[in-house]
């Protein structure tokens, strides 16, 4: 009996020390303040990597900073769409690209999970698909989700760059 509790302790423990490490990266992650949208995405790739998700980033045409309030903007699209890769897509791969092309971004995060059915799951509460598409609408762009039950999920986002 003290041995299961040890290690219901131990979980509990390990389980607040993530929640806490989550929502300090959710106030402002440090790398996004020092390098960019670039640096706080690549130390994702290595928290999401750490989770057991093998993760390819790609970043073309972004040389150059986007504003501060649009890398932050972005982030936190990928941060969700990540959280929700590792929470409800039982994915061993992600693939996340961000395409510049003069004006216009183009965000590609695909997976290769169970998939889903997104318009059950836009109805459904703590998805963050919601906040998703707020934060795509702000930024006067446009998402599309492909994702079929036990193919996995494609999911693109396009947004013009001022």
């Amino acid at each position: 009996k003290e041995q299961d509790l040890f290690a219901k302790t131990n979980r509990l423990i390990d389980d607040a020390c993530g929640e806490v490490r989550r929502i300090s990266h959710n106030m402002m992650p440090r790398a996004l303040s020092v390098s960019g949208l670039k640096g706080a995405l690549e130390d994702m790739v290595q928290d999401l990597g750490k989770q057991g998700l093998h993760v390819k980033l790609e970043m073309i045409g972004l040389e150059n900073s986007l504003a501060p309030s649009l890398d932050l903007t972005l982030y936190r699209i990928l941060q969700e769409l990540s959280t929700n890769v590792v929470k409800h897509a039982r994915a061993t791969e992600l693939l996340i690209q961000l395409l510049r092309d003069g004006q216009h971004l183009t965000i590609i995060v695909e997976d290769n999970g169970i998939g889903f059915d997104p318009l059950s799951a836009q109805n459904q509460k703590g998805l963050g698909l919601s906040s998703i598409q707020s934060r795509v609408d702000y930024l006067h762009g446009t998402i599309a989700w492909d994702s079929v039950p036990g193919q996995g999920t494609l999911i693109s986002i396009h947004l013009p760059i001022p």
